[in-house]
């Protein structure tokens, strides 16, 4: 394959004067599945996905494209330039930008982790099935790897470049009726505790045969940190959005300087170090800024790319996806400040509710005060007296987010890297209430 550096230049030639974006996202991904104990899946994937930009006083046009032979990108950029003609004009639409000094990346390149071997991905895979067999137990899940990396560049000279590795274990054990998951996604493989991610699963889908019903009605929720972070995200997509911000559709449109969530919440965005840490740069070319977005409950800042930052009269905090986006700037690198304690000491300070593991088929109801729908799963059990007391089946949730995190009751202090609308680090948290609907078979 033709280095990325010599295809980003070859279609800045061909744009022929015309001012030019080039976004290329190279990826090279493999993952091992096992299910009902045995390895059942084994693929391999690699591409280079690369779009172009062509912008004229306010018309723009792109194009997609996943191959970088001669022939394809001169096609490409002569579809290009007859769309630029045929656009309307976007008296809002900023002209490229040009190079700016980027902060330096965190590190986030682990040459093992990028080149594990099926044989790595097998074996961790059979060391659960095997303890699961003993103990009757079933595996399923997923080990994968890979590495990605991004490159923008364009016709005024900004050049940048990312790369980072990943790995992710999941792993879901079923026990008769009971069911337990664990998952833990990294830079690098040493930070992944495999054997402790399987004893967990294992004891979780021990402790949670025979699960009860319970009747609907608002619990007091302790949330491990995956479910956590699941309902985290969605308050930084649709809260901390500048395009959402400026259209008056997120809770934070007016609301900057108020405490309008709990004072032991404080959330920021902060792409540059620490655990959540990601591209240093947005999808400009632009440096990512750190931004807190709410401290000890008050709402202090949105972000911004340079779009809504000029109709905010604000800077931009370099948070620009892939243009145009219907969605605006987002935050992708959240973190949640730790606060006190342990799981366990979160349990003992409740006297009554559920303890949920996980949450899936979440889904956006109302963006205003970012009301969601969802399922517990993997996981759920009884609080009583400060003690788990027995397994119960899911539930479904509907509930504010805004009002369950006004309701914030307290924030262990270990925190957990989470992958949900980017990267996430969260601990567990206990939320005075959540309003549950239903149970289902599990």
């Amino acid at each position: 394959m033709r280095k990325i550096e010599h295809i980003c230049e070859r279609i800045l030639g061909l744009a022929g004067g015309v001012p030019c974006e080039v976004t290329a996202e190279e990826r090279e991904a493999a993952l091992t599945r096992f299910a009902d104990n045995v390895i059942s899946q084994n693929v391999a994937s690699s591409s280079l996905n690369v779009s172009v930009r062509l912008l004229d006083a306010g018309r723009s046009a792109k194009v997609n494209l996943n191959q970088a032979d001669d022939a394809t990108l001169k096609a490409a950029l002569a579809s290009a330039r007859e769309i630029l003609k045929r656009q309307k004009k976007d008296p809002h639409q900023p002209a490229l930008p040009g190079p700016r000094r980027l902060p330096p990346a965190a590190g986030l390149y682990d040459a093992d982790t990028a080149g594990l071997t099926p044989a790595f991905r097998a074996a961790k895979a059979a060391e659960l099935a095997r303890a699961c067999r003993r103990t009757g137990q079933t595996a399923y899940g997923t080990v994968d790897n890979g590495w990605s990396r991004v490159t923008i560049a364009n016709s005024r000279g900004v050049f940048a470049q990312h790369r980072e590795s990943f790995v992710t274990h999941s792993v879901t054990v079923r026990d008769r009726d009971g069911f337990g998951w664990a998952e833990q996604p990294a830079r690098a493989v040493g930070e992944i505790d495999f054997a402790g991610l399987n004893e967990r699963a294992r004891a979780k889908a021990a402790a949670g045969r025979a699960p009860r019903e319970v009747k609907p009605g608002r619990y007091t929720v302790v949330l491990e940190p995956a479910a956590a972070a699941g309902l985290v995200s969605y308050l930084g997509v649709y809260g901390f959005g500048g395009q959402l911000y400026n259209e008056g559709r997120s809770f934070a449109s007016g609301a900057l300087g108020k405490r309008v969530l709990s004072p032991l919440l404080t959330i920021e965005d902060n792409a540059l170090d620490g655990p959540s840490a990601g591209m240093p740069f947005d999808f400009e070319g632009q440096p990512r800024s750190r931004v807190t977005l709410v401290e000890n409950g008050v709402l202090k800042a949105v972000v911004h790319d340079r779009k809504t930052a000029k109709k905010a009269g604000a800077a931009s905090t370099g948070h620009a996806l892939p243009q145009p986006n219907y969605m605006g700037p987002i935050p992708l690198n959240l973190a949640v400040k730790p606060g006190q304690g342990t799981l366990e000491d979160l349990i003992k300070g409740t006297e009554r509710g559920l303890l949920v593991t996980q949450f899936h088929y979440t889904n956006l109801l109302r963006p205003l005060t970012v009301e969601m729908t969802g399922m517990t799963r993997n996981g759920t059990f009884m609080i009583e007296d400060g003690r788990i007391a027995y397994p119960v089946k899911n539930l479904r949730f509907t509930q504010s987010m805004v009002e369950a995190f006004a309701g914030l009751e307290a924030v262990a202090a270990e925190k957990a890297l989470v992958m949900e609308w980017g990267a996430l680090s969260c601990p567990a948290v206990r939320l005075a209430g959540l309003n549950f609907s239903s149970s289902t078979k599990f």
